[in-house]
């Protein structure tokens, strides 16, 4: 039976000391990239396979990262995978993945499970979490990343996002200033911390203008297409007057333009309908859907970045980022 490659033999095999090697593997950004590179292509040539129970037994650590998503099924969280990977997969970290169903009490059960396994850090999706939560990884002395909301009082390493209370806020600001509208419904599904945010500014550039803040509809069950064809039909049933839709998520609000353009309601005209992050379709929908750009890939791209150069041995330069939104004007409204 062949021997199996070790770091002992990739180091003969360069002329190299051994600590060179296990710190190319274990900790890239302490090697400079040439010979990193060098490492990697002789690891290659070799079959070397890392041993990840022996080391994570010698280190405590298993060189993994948990990202926890509210729903898998929700596709604003897409991107914020694909940074997170693009990143882990650079510094061959292993990227652990979780859906914790939008309940505080699950991502607690979720977190527990993790600790036991020894994982080296978490990237979380929301700013809300238990007692026991916070108390958790607290003790455990783990390194965890708040991203999506801005928070001016982190609750632990650092937090990235962008203002969701200011964003939502700028586009019903734009419904009531710029299209002049009168009546303007929000429609949402969970309301998880980014939603309740989104659902104040509603209210409250609504009772600054002096207008009604009764048409509040909430979908049961999960946001889709179909829930936001089903939704602007109860909306405009309950509140004919209705002038523009305010919908938390762009997937419902792509469904409800869908279901205006086959019934002939002028979208733009007779009903102004916004949604919320951009999602990749939000642009070719026709009509296009006005909304609001969320950085999302950056968000996690940044945090994996700061996770890993910490548990490399350097401190985060800054523990607040606030990434800029963008208004993007099209023609559902």
């Amino acid at each position: 039976m062949a021997k199996r490659t070790t770091i002992d033999d990739i180091a003969k095999a360069l002329g190299i000391n051994k600590s060179t090697v296990s710190r190319a593997i274990n900790n890239p950004s302490l090697v400079s990239d040439e010979m990193r590179e060098k490492i990697t292509r002789m690891c290659d040539k070799m079959n070397y396979i890392p041993n990840n129970i022996a080391k994570s037994l010698a280190s405590s650590s298993t060189h993994s990262i948990v990202l926890l998503i509210p729903s898998f099924s929700n596709d604003v969280f897409n991107d914020v995978i694909d940074g997170v990977k693009e990143i882990c997969d650079k510094w061959n970290y292993n990227l652990l993945i979780s859906d914790f169903s939008y309940t505080p009490l699950e991502e607690q059960r979720i977190i527990e499970k993790y600790l036991q396994q020894n994982v080296d850090g978490f990237i979380l999706t929301e700013t809300f979490h238990t007692q026991k939560t916070m108390d958790l990884l607290r003790i455990a002395n783990i390194p965890t990343i708040e991203i999506m909301q801005i928070d001016k009082s982190p609750n632990f390493l650092a937090n990235i996002g962008i203002d969701q209370y200011a964003a939502a806020k700028h586009l019903v600001e734009f419904l009531v200033m710029e299209k002049a509208r009168k009546n303007i419904a929000l429609c949402s599904s969970w309301l998880d911390s980014r939603a309740c945010l989104r659902k104040n500014a509603w209210e409250d550039v609504l009772i600054k203008h002096h207008l009604p803040t009764e048409r509040y509809f909430r979908i049961q069950g999960k946001t889709s297409f179909s829930s936001g064809a089903e939704s602007v039909l109860e909306i405009l049933y309950r509140w004919p007057d209705t002038d523009a839709i305010f919908f938390i998520n762009d997937d419902v609000a792509a469904g409800a333009i869908m279901e205006c353009t086959r019934r002939g309601i002028k979208i733009g005209k007779e009903l102004d309908i916004v949604g919320f992050n951009d999602l990749d379709f939000a642009k070719v929908l026709n009509p296009s859907l006005t909304t609001i750009f969320t950085p999302r890939f950056e968000m996690g791209k940044l945090s994996a970045e700061i996770l890993i150069q910490f548990l490399s041995g350097k401190k985060p330069q800054q523990n607040i980022i606030e990434l800029p939104f963008k208004f993007m004007r099209r023609q559902s409204a």
